[in-house]
């Protein structure tokens, strides 16, 4: 008779078990997050190979001096390019347009802002 009621009492024990384990069962229960991920930026500075020279002067900075030069207003150029480069060693701004009927070629010191070389051409 005890082996009947403890065979019984583990039937019933592991049904329960079953039954508190199946997957149709609705639950209420909503994740949660328990961490919030946040965004840190951190400054980068960037080199050209063989010198550690920061430039003063923006990109923004070197079209306004060649385009003031040229004596050429920024709606008027067309084919407007700034590009870092290099000159005899120095770093600089590649300012290239056209205008007028001329292309002008400028190399503006990334450090100083000063005109570093200046070709102004004749359209074809």
């Amino acid at each position: 008779m005890k082996m009947k009621l403890g065979l019984a009492g583990l039937l019933l024990g592991g049904t329960l078990l079953l039954a508190g384990c199946s997957g149709g069962a609705t639950s209420s229960t909503t994740p949660t997050v328990t961490a919030t991920p946040t965004a840190t930026t951190t400054a980068q500075t960037q080199t050209t190979a063989g010198t550690s020279q920061q430039s003063a002067v923006s990109s923004d900075q070197a079209k306004a001096t060649a385009l003031g030069d040229a004596g050429v207003n920024e709606a008027d150029a067309w084919g407007l390019t700034v590009e870092a480069g290099t000159e005899n060693g120095k770093n600089v701004y590649e300012v290239n347009f056209s205008a007028g009927g001329n292309e002008y070629d400028y190399d503006i010191d990334s450090a100083t802002g000063g005109i570093v070389k200046k070709n102004v051409e004749t359209a074809d």
